[in-house]
């Protein structure tokens, strides 16, 4: 486990809630499928899913749509949300 992103993950409520978001769904969802969901403004759902993305928590199921990306959790990040829980 890695314990520093565990720790920066802990540290963010709306990461948390975004990943909890798509662990839950059965298919990929779009940013403002999230942004509806969790009541936050579009910028705010953007932002948190690039920071996710970065650290390989979620991934894009087409990552070369520049409109309309599709998000998914990865094996990584089911493991770390699983240790919050």
């Amino acid at each position: 486990m890695d314990w520093k992103l565990f720790a920066w993950l802990k540290r963010g409520r709306r990461r948390q809630s975004v990943l909890e978001v798509l662990s839950e769904s059965n298919k990929p969802l779009s940013t403002n499928e999230i942004k509806v969901k969790l009541k936050v403004a579009i910028s705010q759902a953007s932002f948190t899913l690039k920071e996710l993305v970065d650290k390989k928590l979620i991934s894009s199921v087409n990552p070369d749509d520049n409109i309309g990306k599709l998000y998914i959790i990865t094996d990584m990040g089911k493991k770390v949300l699983g240790e919050l829980k």
